[in-house]
């Protein structure tokens, strides 16, 4: 797993995310969500990436920069089955991780997370190959998912020692 350079969803909407996550084990019996943080990824790093100079470049990415607004809405799936919640792409958000990967100088383990690849994204639940996809999808289909929210802090997480789930590292300030 990676260290993340992400977005964490504000209230009211991290508790849905979370909600919602926990009725998909439950109905499902898929995993729990590795990132436990309701978040959107700008860019993701080696697990065993320094964190100091990881704060150092996000900070130097958020000088000078409001928080941005987004907006989401509808049920996304990655071929592998991991089942998201889009985040538009604004030209705002859009810069907004631009800076961030240019400030952080390090080659992304994927090549999803670079600007011009990019696609922002709430994940809900990874479902494999277990045939559980659309019907998980057909459930997410009953929540309404169009939120509109202001981005106002970067954190940075990645997993523990010891377990599966992410931990935060970091907050930083827009």
């Amino acid at each position: 797993m990676s260290t993340i350079v992400g977005c964490p969803l504000p209230e009211p909407y991290d508790g849905r995310v979370e909600s919602i996550r926990e009725e998909l084990v439950a109905a499902f019996g898929v995993e729990e969500y590795p990132n436990s943080f309701p978040q959107f990824t700008l860019y993701a790093l080696p697990e065993d990436v320094e964190i100091p100079p990881v704060v150092g470049a996000v900070e130097r990415a958020v000088d000078d920069r409001s928080p941005v607004t987004v907006h989401t809405d509808g049920v996304g799936v990655f071929p592998q089955g991991v089942v998201w919640l889009p985040v538009a792409k604004s030209p705002e958000l859009a810069a907004l991780q631009s800076a961030v990967v240019r400030e952080l100088e390090e080659p992304a383990p994927v090549p999803y997370y670079e600007p011009s690849r990019w696609f922002p994204h709430v994940g809900f639940a990874g479902t494999g190959s277990d045939g559980q996809t659309g019907a998980i999808v057909e459930f997410l289909l009953e929540y309404d998912l169009d939120w509109e929210f202001a981005v106002e802090e970067i954190t940075i997480t990645c997993p523990p020692a010891e377990g599966e789930l992410h931990e935060q590292l970091a907050a930083i300030d827009i």
